[in-house]
């Protein structure tokens, strides 16, 4: 009985401690697919953040940022960009930004 009540406060301490991560990330992220490209739309949910750096499925995606933009890249409240993955089914995005670096996982 006390085994399963301390996986219970463990549990709910590292769904608690992850919610409050995303609360503090700097971009909403969603991915869909356009015309069998995978597309992670990431829009900014801070009033000013700087993308310096992203990865897709650990690296071992080719993928490509949208538009002709290098980075680093300054984006203000609401501003997005798009990012393209050929080739592969998203699993996880980092975005690498001046507030830190930043998980998304898609299951």
């Amino acid at each position: 009985m006390k085994k399963s009540f301390n996986l219970l406060v463990l549990t709910s301490m590292l769904l608690a401690s992850s919610a409050s991560f995303a609360d503090d990330a700097p971009f909403d992220v969603n991915m869909h697919i356009e015309q069998g490209v995978g597309v992670v739309q990431l829009q900014a949910v801070t009033d000013q953040v700087v993308l310096t750096g992203f990865n897709i499925n650990r690296g071992n995606c080719k993928s490509k940022l949208g538009g002709i933009y290098p980075l680093p890249l300054t984006f203000k409240y609401g501003q997005g960009v798009k990012l393209f993955a050929f080739s592969c089914s998203v699993k996880e995005v980092v975005l690498t930004t001046n507030q830190g670096s930043f998980t998304y996982s898609f299951r």
